[in-house]
């Protein structure tokens, strides 16, 4: 196992390269430029020039692709993904900052997938074409086709605004810093707006893999003997059900990061998500390319995760 986890992580190698490439290209075709917004009548052209020379962009492109990467791999400088346009702070202590936010919204929406899913899915598989079977089918759908932003947006409408029950937004209340009651209440919408596609989605998979379970052989022999429903269910049939739905683990946390952009803004929660896209709203360069990476990392890591996973539920998965 050792091996291959080595063997995987010298092939991502190649591939996060590969995403530093097409990024960093990218965000040098973007229209305009970071210094767009110095561009007023009391700024001399000379000024203008100063500030094009201090972020390094007169430099050709490739000199700026080497400088950034040589750096950005450099972790244990404070100064290694370089400094922010928008306030001159080190691109490292703004992301290490915004870190502990977004791992505990998506650990939380994470940890509300898996208690609420799976016993979804199963009792729709249980109940196969039953009125409880065509209702948890149906709100699955409709969870995982309505867009992110505009169920977000309706959570904070009813919740905050109608019922007055929830914060609007934010992470805690102005002056209960460190009150764990007043932080989980601020957590409650945006899980919720972060979790139902997730729910939805994995109880749709959930039914799907305990259906096929439901009719192997070994079951039926359980059945056969006389087991308990319970037992068949938990012992036979859940177990081996769930084998592939491990692997969701690994492979929801890259979907997790990409809907915390859309659920931090709307929420205004303090996270990396919400700093992703002020930092594209303002050309925000190297916040842009240092999140990029993060969400690079976080997905060949998740990857890793759901394959090591699936070799450690599975004895039948030999690396």
């Amino acid at each position: 196992m050792f091996s291959y986890i080595v063997r995987r992580t010298l092939q991502a190698l190649p591939i996060l390269f590969g995403v530093a490439v097409i990024v960093f290209m990218i965000v040098q075709l973007a229209p305009g430029s970071p210094i767009d917004r110095f561009r007023t009548p009391r700024i001399s052209p000379a000024q203008l020039d100063a500030l094009i020379r201090l972020y390094g962009l007169d430099q050709p492109i490739l000199d700026q692709f080497v400088k950034w990467i040589t750096a950005f791999v450099q972790v244990w400088r404070v100064d290694a993904w370089g400094y922010s346009f928008l306030d001159g702070q080190p691109v490292l202590n703004k992301v290490l900052e915004r870190v502990p936010a977004t791992v505990r919204l998506m650990g939380a929406a994470l940890l509300t997938t898996i208690v609420l899913a799976v016993p979804i899915g199963v009792l729709a598989a249980v109940k196969q074409y039953s009125w409880t079977d065509k209702l948890i089918t149906t709100l699955a759908t409709i969870g995982y086709a309505i867009p992110s932003f505009i169920l977000g947006l309706y959570l904070l409408y009813f919740g905050g605004v109608v019922l007055k029950a929830f914060p609007l937004f934010g992470m805690q209340s102005f002056g209960k810093s460190g009150d764990v009651a007043d932080l989980i209440w601020h957590l409650v919408l945006p899980v919720a707006s972060l979790a139902i596609q997730q729910i939805a989605g994995w109880a749709r998979y959930m039914r799907s893999s305990m259906l096929e379970v439901l009719h192997q052989d070994y079951v039926r022999t359980a059945k056969a003997k006389g087991l308990p429903r319970s037992r068949v269910l938990g012992k036979h049939a859940l177990r081996n059900a769930m084998i592939p739905i491990i692997t969701l683990l690994g492979l929801s946390i890259p979907a997790l990061l990409a809907g915390a952009a859309i659920t931090e803004t709307i929420f205004s929660y303090p996270g990396l998500g919400a700093m992703f896209v002020q930092s594209v709203t303002v050309r925000d360069y190297p916040t842009v390319l240092a999140l990029t990476m993060v969400g690079g990392v976080t997905v060949v890591v998740g990857n890793l995760l759901a394959d090591v996973l699936y070799g450690v539920v599975d004895p039948r998965i030999k690396y």
